[in-house]
């Protein structure tokens, strides 16, 4: 990355945790350490948005996310916990960039993402998979069984970690030749810092909804877990994954594999469960040592935060 680029991320990563705030033009020329003048300017070489642009589409996504995922809040509180200061406001701004009201939007979705559950690729209506479930030591486990096939989410409180990490902003959907030189440039910048170390945790963390967002605007940061003292650098960012409750589903999947593995999670095992996704991003997180055992399958564990539903 260059040092602009790192410096911008820096800042993104601020707004996404800070959507709630009133953040000012000072506030965030500050975090990426430029004046407001020159921030302005490096914000939009870098983003292809000015910096409020982006936060307003920031929010308007969390919005519509919330109104989905989040059905008992009332449209006053996902417009106040997407950074809104009133129902009216945010209703004209939602109304411009998606075309239907808050509620009307609410309603279109929810039927559509009720009707989606339990379909597959053909359409037809997917046999049940059946859950068994079991509480070790402060971890929910299921076992997901169908025909002679089980797939195994754990749901548990997982800890904050440091990332250090790079970040592609660009359509990535399948793209395995794209993964495979980002995760390569990852490897060569953070092991000639001694980042990686035994207990390393590899990480790919999606920003943002495909589905809201174009796929030229899509982010996605590959990290790597790290404990040693390191700050970042010019080429190099360093972020908190946020701790917390989170569900983790074990696949081992090829590179064609990943789209049905995540439709699996949020279309077959999340209604069952008793949660809803909170507005943390989800995850992908690999094993160390991702062994390939003849197949072209590698472990992964698709990582969903969650809070219980209402």
């Amino acid at each position: 990355m260059t040092p602009y680029k790192t410096r911008i991320n820096r800042v993104l990563d601020y707004m996404e945790k800070n959507l709630g705030s009133n953040l000012t033009l000072e506030e965030l020329a500050r975090v990426a350490c430029f004046s407001p003048y020159h921030f302005h300017r490096v914000f939009y070489s870098q983003t292809g948005e000015r910096p409020f642009e982006l936060l307003q589409r920031l929010r308007l996504e969390k919005a519509a996310f919330l109104l989905v995922s989040r059905p008992e809040k009332k449209i006053i509180d996902v417009a106040l916990d997407s950074g809104f200061t009133n129902a009216a406001s945010f209703s004209r701004a939602f109304k411009l960039s998606f075309g239907i009201s808050p509620s009307a939007w609410r309603e279109r979705e929810s039927i559509n993402s009720n009707l989606s559950i339990g379909s597959g690729n053909s359409g037809q209506e997917d046999p049940s998979w059946i859950p068994y479930i079991e509480y070790r030591q402060g971890v929910q486990l299921w076992r997901m069984r169908k025909d002679n096939r089980e797939r195994i989410v754990e749901v548990k409180e997982i800890y904050p970690r440091k990332l250090a990490y790079i970040r592609y902003t660009g359509p990535y959907k399948g793209d395995g030749k794209l993964f495979h030189r980002l995760w390569t440039e990852l490897y060569t910048i953070a092991g000639a810092r001694d980042v990686i170390d035994g207990e390393s945790e590899y990480v790919a963390l999606y920003h943002d909804n495909p589905e809201l967002t174009d796929d030229d605007k899509l982010r996605v940061t590959l990290g790597i877990s790290f404990q040693r003292e390191f700050a970042g650098d010019e080429t190099l960012g360093v972020m908190t994954l946020d701790g917390g409750k989170t569900a983790m589903a074990h696949f081992r999947l090829n590179s064609r594999e990943y789209q049905e593995a995540w439709d699996w999670v949020y279309c077959q095992w999340l209604p069952l469960s008793g949660y809803v996704p909170d507005d943390r991003p989800a995850y992908e997180l690999f094993p160390f040592e991702r062994k390939d055992e003849g197949d072209g399958r590698h472990p992964v564990v698709i990582c969903v935060p969650v809070t219980a539903a209402s």
